[in-house]
């Protein structure tokens, strides 16, 4: 399988997404993430220490043909003709956004640009309850016709504890890390029945 995480907004969880949906693959399979963002920071996550379950490299660096999965993580504001050459290959192009209608604006442009290609928007940095924002949001999604994950990810500080220790959420020492892995085992579910 090839997933292509990208946006057209910067801040919404992509290579966090990128980062676990690369971990959910591994467990079915050697997966490799191509970290395409200039800012590297797939590439600085996985040399902070403990280690990733799978390879990451640059597009330069990088040897798919290996693989079974691959995830590539695009740079926020991906232009044109680089975005249209990854997601051409791609069997599905992730699209992470956060709640707010800046982001559902932005991510209705992206989809517009995107028409014709297999594209999924991922509620990200969801607030805790009792916020409704997760609710406003897929209901919004829904009436615009934008295909969607039904699996939200909740804005948790396990994410910035796994970045630092260099590892995937679960393993880092926080009593929500679990449920922060659990939501992307719940999207790579998705991801499997399409």
């Amino acid at each position: 399988m090839r997933i292509l995480v990208t946006s057209l907004k910067g801040g919404v969880g992509k290579t966090t997404t990128a980062i676990h949906l690369a971990a959910f693959l591994q467990l079915r399979g050697p997966t490799l993430l191509v970290d395409a963002d200039p800012a590297e920071g797939a590439l600085v996550w996985a040399r902070q220490g403990a280690g990733l379950p799978f390879e990451v490299a640059s597009p330069e660096g990088a040897r798919p043909k290996r693989f079974e999965h691959v995830v590539i993580d695009t740079a926020g504001h991906p232009k044109g003709k680089t975005l249209r050459e990854y997601a051409d290959k791609a069997d599905l192009v992730v699209v992470p956004t956060s709640p707010g209608m800046l982001s559902l604006v932005s991510l209705e442009q992206f989809a517009k640009e995107l028409r014709g290609l297999p594209l999924k928007a991922l509620v990200t940095l969801v607030p805790p309850f009792p916020s409704l924002d997760a609710l406003r949001t897929l209901g919004y999604l829904k009436a615009h016709k934008i295909p969607h994950f039904k699996n939200v990810i909740h804005r948790l500080a396990a994410y910035e504890k796994a970045v630092l220790a260099g590892t995937v959420v679960h393993n880092v020492p926080d009593p929500r890390a679990q449920r922060a892995w659990e939501e992307y085992v719940m999207v790579g579910r998705e991801i499997l029945k399409r």
